[in-house]
């Protein structure tokens, strides 16, 4: 991490110290803010927990140029989230877009039923000619797909 506070009985600046069995921090009118320079660091022996109302409306948000869950051998993870929606539309499609799943169906209707093959009277059977716009339109749809991946990989949020 780029900033990691010092323990309080190291710091050498002004500041102050609560310790009690329990301490319970309520604002019955409006909201609790906390707001720090460099950073603010939580740290239990214990579970760690955000809830909110039931209500439809409540939200938990996280808003930051990047996002780590967890830790790996002490340093930030790197693997990227992926992102379901994308992921879905760019397996399965849209009413718009083919998809994986598309472009492989067709393959397999290629196979099936537009590939044609020459068997001469003697020798080995070669494809037609005629295959290869067909072969080449269905690679195209590949490598479209192909590129478009990486677009379902999160650039914000990364983890384990």
């Amino acid at each position: 991490m780029s900033y990691t506070p010092d323990a309080p009985n190291i710091y050498q600046g002004k500041q102050i110290i609560i310790n009690s069995d329990r301490l319970t921090f309520n604002a019955k009118d409006d909201s609790i803010l906390l707001f720090s320079k460099e950073a603010i660091g939580f740290s239990t022996n214990g579970s760690f927990n955000f809830d909110t109302s039931d209500d439809i409306n409540s939200k938990f948000v996280v808003n930051s140029p990047n996002i780590y869950l967890g830790l790996k051998d002490g340093d930030l993870p790197t693997e990227p989230v992926i992102l379901g929606h994308r992921l879905q539309e760019w397996m399965v499609g849209s009413d718009l877009t083919e998809g994986l799943i598309d472009v492989l169906d067709d393959i397999l209707d290629m196979i099936e039923g537009e590939i044609s093959y020459i068997a001469p009277p003697q020798g080995p059977t070669t494809p037609n000619a005629l295959n290869i716009p067909v072969i080449n339109n269905r690679r195209k749809k590949l490598d479209r797909l192909k590129k478009q991946f990486k677009e379902n990989l999160s650039t914000q949020v990364k983890t384990v």
